[in-house]
């Protein structure tokens, strides 16, 4: 998208709406607990609330999406196809980490209360997200689009779970990745859809995912990473196949079959960035390892990369070769394991590289990172070579 070049006055009733807003989650979740309980303010209050605001937004001078009228249905089937896509890959993902029963009551009575509280929510972001966006924005900007995603991703936090989340760098990296993440790159697809095509895309995107989180009996039980990786990857690509269409339609460049290998250039991009990510911060159930000594020559020789999946080290036996942490030593180390010894919480691991002629120091379960699967031969001597540009 183009640099930032508003070309905007600030009126007084876009300022109201947008105190307004930033005023949900103080109001929510600090003034009105202290007079009413969680049930009215869930269902009651809250529900309010946003049908108000959806009201008080159509009443307002109204304003459209940057594109042009005749590609909007397009837009509308796009967010639609993405958010199925989306839905269609988490369904996918639960048959590898399970399915588990909706927490949601199916009684005619909760769903249609559930209904409500779902609709009204919808529409009261997606109408007032769309017009603060489109109010004031007169050329396509990405820093706006981004500011709104940011307060409505604050919104939609949970906020009691932040509060039992604790102090451990476990659990919350646990909720930035199944839960921040997520939902913030939900919110920025839901901004930039809203910026070309109003509130229409973005409901139609966003609505597709809580219909099925709320209205599906089953759901599926993902891990925190397949989450963060699903809800990751999807909105990624869907923002570079936007940016990519819409760059070409508002600057009305010709069209040329590079502009069609940009598009889907871009994609592959944004999904080997996106999964580079997650297996350098070894979420994954697999994560490559680079081979930077000889000590397991011939069968692994430097500059190989091997491939570790995470095993329970109760299932090793001797003859794999695993990776494993040692103390003070920034890189893992990849040898064979020779013996196996004592059982429990008292077992260890005696390993040895092929090329060595001494055991190594016995290891704990807990320093186990894997057993090798793959070697792919010379791949890793670009890593080496930076690494000792470097240090």
């Amino acid at each position: 998208m183009r640099d930032v070049n508003w070309n905007y006055k600030l009126q007084w009733n876009w300022l109201v709406l947008l105190a307004v807003v930033l005023c949900v989650p103080l109001l929510l979740n600090l003034v009105l607990p202290r007079f009413f309980n969680t049930v009215n303010i869930s269902y009651i209050i809250q529900p309010a609330f946003w049908a108000m605001l959806a009201i008080v937004t159509l009443r307002l001078p109204g304003t459209k999406g940057l594109s042009k009228a005749r590609m909007r249905p397009f837009l509308i089937k796009f967010a639609l196809g993405v958010a199925v896509f989306q839905v269609y890959l988490m369904v996918v993902s639960g048959f590898l980490n399970g399915f588990g029963k909706s927490p949601y009551s199916f009684t005619i009575k909760w769903i249609l209360i559930n209904l409500i509280y779902v609709g009204t929510a919808l529409l009261g972001m997606e109408l007032s997200r769309a017009w603060l966006i489109n109010r004031i924005l007169r050329k396509p900007s990405f820093l706006l689009p981004v500011l709104v995603a940011l307060l409505y991703t604050l919104i939609n936090l949970p906020l009691g779970q932040i509060l039992s989340l604790g102090s451990t760098l476990e659990a919350w990296t646990r909720f930035f990745g199944s839960t921040c993440l997520p939902l913030s790159m939900e919110h920025l697809l839901a901004s930039i859809l809203a910026m070309w095509g109003g509130p229409l895309p973005a409901i139609a995107y966003r609505g597709v995912l809580q219909a099925f989180e709320w209205f599906s009996p089953v759901l599926p039980d993902l891990n925190w990473a397949m989450k963060a990786l699903v809800g990751t990857i999807v909105p990624v690509v869907a923002l570079a196949i936007i940016q990519e269409f819409y760059s070409f339609q508002f600057t009305h460049r010709c069209k040329k079959k590079s502009d069609e290998k940009g598009v889907v250039g871009t994609a592959v991009f944004s999904i080997a960035a996106v999964i580079a990510i997650w297996f350098a911060l070894g979420v994954f159930p697999i994560r490559p390892a680079v081979i930077y000594s000889g000590s397991m020559r011939p069968s692994i020789e430097v500059g190989d990369i091997v491939i570790v999946a995470q095993k329970n080290p109760s299932l090793l036996q001797v003859g794999d070769v695993i990776s494993y942490r040692v103390k003070d030593s920034p890189i893992p180390t990849v040898h064979r394991l020779i013996t196996i010894e004592g059982d429990g919480s008292y077992q260890a691991f005696i390993t040895k590289g092929d090329d060595n002629n001494h055991l190594d120091q016995p290891i704990k379960p807990e320093q186990v990172m894997g057993k090798v699967v793959l070697k792919i031969p010379r791949v890793g001597w670009a890593s080496i070579a930076i690494r000792k540009f470097l240090i």
